[in-house]
């Protein structure tokens, strides 16, 4: 059965704080829902759950609403403070906790905020378990819980987090090796420099929290990255969205490599050191057909979900393949987390680069990718994308001329009011042609 989601989108529930959605009000109502769900799936209350955020304004006040509507549910829900979601996932499954609360609009404007559910086994929720959330939401019910001076001590949590990297990695392997890391003023600004150093690396931080979460600044915005590490003469950069669970990697010279190419290397070394159980490796619709052409050539099974880490996992899950991810820096191993983690992910990409002698760039030059074009386009309202007749009409004109030679993925952001269009072919000329084509054609309907 296909659920329509009032509520939760991609990745959990985002907007603009203040807003209609993400408020105060909200999220003490969250909370309740959640309770009630809680309910159905854990007879024994005795098992907490765990709530964390990053570093918006409006962070604490949702979160500790979001505690009042579980404490009005007689759930125990302990605060962590400011902490990555990876991290905060790890918790939950290594304090037995029944879920979690995580605090955030993830890469989003600092104006935004919002909350992701994490599952007692450290992964996100199906869409059937946000369905049933959502039913339990009744926005009338309201006890506003205010914001106080209390300062989590999440010191254990941390140390535990770390500690378990250290099962994965060996002891300085990054011993040598000058990295700046951009930290996006999110909640990454203490265990991703913190996991850096423990395995021997100098470590250089910008945006560790003198300006706004993700304003100009993180993943999303790499430019002052590719300068730092000019001007530090580093080996590479590396780059967290606002809760860390995204990672984005930046040369010596400072060019940004492209996440389709991290996937790669991810893949074609898995094949190597027999890290892919079984042969196989899932990206999402959005990656580019020049990975998937690469990774196929060296005798890996491919496959794509549709977009959202969720849906990585779960087809992970399907075809019991352990590795995946998207070109965003969403990368999940399922040994390790059953969730994307920033961390987990640089560091198995620095492990190649040791192990290899190599750098980053170099390992990227084996993973050859297809021109492509993307943008993402603001829109009042989301019309199927069905009804965009002409656009229909030429999509199909150039799947009959082109075939296997150009690929368009035009799709609704799942937290943005904004249409995406991605183009991809073989040449530029073919890519420069079909792009302008579609992004006219789409403007005719928005």
């Amino acid at each position: 059965m296909k659920y329509k989601l009032k509520y939760f989108g991609t990745d959990g529930i985002r907007g603009e704080y203040g807003g209609d959605i993400i408020n105060e009000k909200f999220a003490f109502s969250l909370g309740v829902a959640l309770g009630y769900f809680l309910e159905k799936k854990f007879s024994d209350k005795s098992q907490p759950v765990l709530l964390a955020r990053d570093t918006r304004p409006s962070g604490n006040n949702l979160l500790l609403n979001c505690i009042a509507g579980l404490q009005k549910k007689n759930f125990r829900a302990i605060n962590l403070g400011v902490l990555p979601t990876p991290t905060l996932a790890f918790s939950v499954v290594h304090q037995k906790a029944i879920g979690g609360v995580m605090v955030t609009a993830s890469h989003n404007p600092h104006h935004d905020n919002g909350l992701k559910i994490i599952s007692n086994f450290g992964g996100k929720l199906s869409v059937e378990d946000e369905h049933l959330i959502e039913s339990f939401i009744k926005k009338s019910e309201f006890c506003e819980s205010k914001d106080d001076n209390f300062i989590p001590d999440n010191t254990k949590y941390i140390k535990s987090y770390i500690k378990n990297l250290s099962r994965w990695f060996e002891p300085n392997f990054l011993k040598g090796m000058k990295i700046v890391i951009d930290l996006a003023n999110g909640a990454t600004k203490e265990v991703s420099p913190l996991a850096l150093k423990t395995f021997g690396a100098e470590v250089i931080c910008i945006n560790s929290g003198e300006g706004l979460i993700n304003d100009q600044v993180g993943s999303e915005f790499t430019e002052g990255l590719s300068q730092k590490v000019l001007d530090e003469k580093a080996d590479l950069g590396l780059a967290h969205d606002g809760d860390g669970d995204r990672i984005i990697f930046v040369d010596k010279n400072g060019v940004k490599i492209q996440g389709d190419k991290i996937l790669g290397v991810l893949a074609t070394s898995g094949k190597v050191y027999d890290r892919l159980k079984p042969t196989g490796f899932i990206a999402t619709i959005h990656s580019n057909s020049g990975l998937e052409h690469i990774v196929r050539k060296k005798g890996i099974d491919f496959h794509r979900s549709d977009v959202g880490d969720r849906n990585v996992f779960a087809l992970m899950q399907d075809r019991g393949i352990n590795w995946g991810g998207e070109s965003s820096g969403h990368i999940i191993c399922s040994n390790y987390l059953n969730t994307g983690d920033g961390i987990f992910s640089a560091l198995s990409v620095l492990k190649l680069i040791a192990s290899s002698k190599s750098n980053i760039s170099s390992l990227a030059k084996k993973i050859p990718l297809w021109p492509s074009k993307s943008i993402a386009l603001p829109v009042k309202s989301k019309t199927p994308i069905s009804s965009f007749d002409k656009l229909q009409d030429y999509l199909k004109e150039i799947d009959s001329s082109h075939e296997k030679k150009v690929r368009s993925l035009i799709r609704y952001s799942g937290t943005e009011p904004k249409i995406r269009i991605l183009v991809e072919a073989q040449q530029e000329l073919l890519l420069d042609n079909v792009f302008s084509k579609i992004k006219n054609l789409i403007s005719e309907y928005i």
